[in-house]
């Protein structure tokens, strides 16, 4: 049976049969020492994997490549013999455990790679992601597994993990357990000297571990992660879980997200904590990486948990998982009051409509087929990708917006997702072990709403077509149009006018200045580039016989020229070309009022952006 529900106090105390010795002596060069004893040995052979990914990061990494200097040993009262094994595949070694009780396996991985999925340490500390540290035996997933990290306690005294403490910390080290393998693999570790917070809410612990360099405002940080939970328990009547722990990890060029069931970690650049105006984004990220505890981890498709480690894991419902979490991030922003209405319905237009208008792929795949290629079009997505498909996260979050504005008009305000999510958050608890299938999932929207959109939401899952946009916005009294993004006027002194700058054009590429050369690194299908011949990896050199030097000032001399063409000098292979490009202005599609709104539209509006659940 799947089970990823763990609370601290069933740990204390506990005695496990899997454990993980976890050292820390060469961290310097990056290097963590694993030593995993299995006791109870009770077949002539043992086989023992390392996953091939982890869960919420949809893609093959190999976590096995990382791992070397493997040796197997039989432990008996007399000492340790070594042991032979062999290897079945890339990840996984076939231990031979005849007439044995207890093998120790020992190896080291090799941790230098900073994200929220793999592993990295240093001297300074270590972050490690379970699922790149610890095999796990076949057939024995189920059991209790105890992990000991032995570092050196003063240098690095803070630990934050979901994982529960097994006993107190000794010199031997810290001891923590897991109830089964899913649950240690679903619980990261932070370990050094980074600062942590902690606070009560909706009847649970909480801690907030801030990893940075930098000196942050932790304090005001972790009151608006209460707020954030204060929000979110209370559309769903509570926490599910005893205590929850926030990473957060800040350095520069730092970003992303993963889920966990008891925890999430959360990169960032610095710059969004030393700067409260660029907070939002953090806020945002905290809010859709948290919700996920709901939305994905136990509202799930059914074939997110159990999983296979070893192989991807096909499923069409990301806009499930991903998309309705997108739509909720920044409504719960907004929920939480860390953004105004204004600013919600301008996020709508400018990081939702206007994107997904930029993405010509939203007509060429519908976005449940890129949910089931995700391992291959988003993780290992091409420079043409964004032609070729839609992001489930962005299309899907999109069209769970519209879904909700569309429930909330059809019901005369009276239900909304919300008590779609209320319904699927117990389905969940009257049957924990199974995920939802897309047929169940729909039903229980429908259920839940009185609405009938099965048919609807289909067309707009499987459909390449533009989404109604104006039909649907319409209940809440808006249009999606376009128009020019103009800059406000500007001034200095003692409101002296500023001269007026060119706007930026559309031409349909992306630039990136790499030592000086201004390379073309995509090219949008039926843009102005893509007319012009311009290709991927081009070198863009002159813009009207001017030596182009940063990609701002490709856009300042192509703004001056709208409507007319301009000759571009560029080099590909070796070779240099010219080619003539016209100019396009460019536009922003986004929420409209439309002219004369009515009284019920106000009110559905009202209903639609209400902050009190």
């Amino acid at each position: 049976m799947y089970e990823i529900e763990q609370r601290d106090e069933q740990l204390v105390n506990s005695s496990a049969s899997i454990t993980y010795e976890v050292g820390f002596d060469r961290a310097p060069q990056h290097l963590v020492s694993v030593r995993m004893r299995i006791e109870k040995v009770d077949a002539p052979e043992l086989t023992l994997v390392m996953p091939s990914w982890s869960p919420g990061s949809y893609k093959i990494r190999d976590y096995a490549g990382w791992q070397g200097n493997v040796r197997c040993y039989d432990v008996t009262s007399s000492g340790r013999v070594p042991r032979a094994f062999r290897w079945r595949d890339k990840a996984a070694l076939v231990v031979d455990a005849k007439g044995a009780t207890v093998i120790e396996v020992e190896y080291l991985v090799y941790a230098h790679d900073r994200t929220v999925r793999t592993s990295h340490v240093n001297r300074f500390h270590a972050f490690l992601m379970l699922t790149s540290i610890c095999m796990y035996v076949e057939g024995r997933m189920n059991e209790v597994h105890h992990l000991l990290l032995t570092h050196d306690q003063q240098l690095w005294p803070s630990i934050s993990t979901a994982l529960s403490p097994v006993q107190a910390p000794s010199t031997k080290g810290v001891l923590l357990g897991a109830r089964n393998y899913d649950i240690l693999a679903d619980s990261p570790i932070e370990i050094g000297d980074h600062r942590v917070r902690m606070f009560t809410a909706a009847g649970a612990r909480h801690e907030v571990a801030v990893a940075t360099n930098y000196d942050v405002d932790i304090d005001w940080l972790t009151e608006r992660i209460k707020r954030i939970v204060e929000v979110e328990t209370a559309l769903f009547g509570g926490a599910p879980y005893d205590r929850y722990v926030f990473i957060i990890q800040a350095y520069p060029g730092a970003g992303g997200g993963l889920e966990h069931a008891r925890s999430s970690v959360n990169a960032v650049d610095p710059s969004a904590l030393l700067d409260k105006t660029k907070a939002i984004g953090l806020l945002s990220l905290l809010c859709h990486e948290y919700f996920h505890l709901w939305n994905v981890k136990r509202i799930r498709p059914v074939e997110l948990g159990p999983f296979d480690y070893t192989r991807e894991t096909y499923t069409p419902m990301l806009w499930l998982a991903e998309g309705l979490t997108s739509y909720y991030d920044n409504l719960f922003a907004y929920r939480c009051g860390f953004t105004t209405e204004k600013e919600y319905l301008d996020s709508i237009s400018r990081d939702d409509i206007a994107k997904l208008a930029q993405v010509q792929g939203r007509f060429a795949m519908s976005t449940r087929d890129s949910s089931y290629l995700a391992w291959l079009k988003l993780y290992l997505q091409s420079p043409d990708g964004s032609n070729r498909f839609p992001s489930y996260y962005l299309k899907g979050g999109i069209i769970v917006m519209l879904l909700d504005v569309y429930i909330i008009d059809h019901t005369d305000g009276k239900y909304s997702m919300d008590d779609a999510l209320r319904m699927m958050w117990q389905r969940y608890l009257d049957d924990p072990s199974r995920g939802m299938t897309e047929d169940e999932c729909i039903a229980i929207i429908e259920r839940a709403t009185r609405v009938q959109v099965r048919e609807r939401l289909m067309s707009w899952l499987d459909g390449t077509e533009e989404l109604p946009y104006d039909e649907i916005f319409s209940a809440v009294g808006y249009r999606v149009g376009a128009a020019p993004k103009k800059a406000a006027a500007s001034t200095f002194g003692e409101s002296v006018p500023a001269a007026e700058a060119p706007e930026a054009p559309f031409i349909g590429w992306s630039l990136a200045d790499i030592g000086g050369r201004m390379v073309v690194r995509s090219v949008d299908d039926g843009s102005p580039a893509q007319q012009a011949g311009i290709g991927i990896d081009d070198e863009l050199v002159a813009i009207d016989g001017i030596r182009i030097l940063s990609p701002a000032q490709a856009d300042h001399l192509l703004g001056g020229r709208i409507g007319r063409a301009a000759q571009i000098t560029g080099h590909c292979d070796g070779r240099i070309y010219t080619t003539s490009i016209v100019v396009q202005e460019r536009l922003f599609p986004g929420l409209i009022e439309i002219d004369t709104v009515t009284e019920r539209q106000r009110q559905m509006r009202k209903r639609w952006l209400q902050r009190s659940l």
